[in-house]
């Protein structure tokens, strides 16, 4: 089968979607252990507060991670500078927090961020995207020719 030719399936191959989860799941990690760091130490958020902006930026992470679902070259570089912004954002809580606990927690999350980086450089997560990207628009293409094949049909119904 030539490149042309590539058949695409509803769901992306196994390997590349592995890939995707284990980013998406690094990432709500993330956004949570970091979001708390921020919003408990750095600025003393009231519990309402802590869970508003939580809530939040977890429906804006899921709307931008929907996207790269659906073939988004653009948002799936929003969510490798996020987690970059993750892990940048923990880095002063090796100075502020005191206690083993807290060090390891950090650094593991710290870790994980970085790790989500790699992934979402990686060839793998790439591929995810553009197989997803080539699958929406083979669905977009074929549309607008149903479309164009029904106009043609009611043009010469109407003659």
């Amino acid at each position: 089968m030539s490149k042309n030719d590539e058949v695409f399936l509803l769901f992306p191959p196994w390997k590349l979607l592995r890939r995707f989860l284990l980013v998406t799941v690094l990432l709500l990690l993330g956004t949570v252990y970091s979001g708390m760091t921020v919003l408990t130490q750095y600025f003393d958020a009231e519990p309402e507060w802590l869970l508003g902006i939580l809530f939040s930026t977890g429906i804006a992470f899921c709307l931008i991670n929907f996207k790269v679902s659906q073939g988004s070259f653009f948002c799936a570089n929003i969510l490798k500078f996020y987690a970059l912004f993750l892990a940048l954002i923990c880095l002063p809580t090796f100075i502020i927090l005191e206690g083993n606990g807290y060090y390891i927690a950090t650094a593991i999350n710290i870790a994980f961020m970085l790790l989500s980086f790699y992934l979402i450089k990686g060839e793998k997560y790439q591929g995810l995207i553009k197989y997803q990207y080539d699958f929406f628009k083979d669905i977009r293409d074929a549309r607008a020719a149903v479309e164009k094949e029904m106009a043609k049909g009611n043009n010469k119904k109407k003659k």
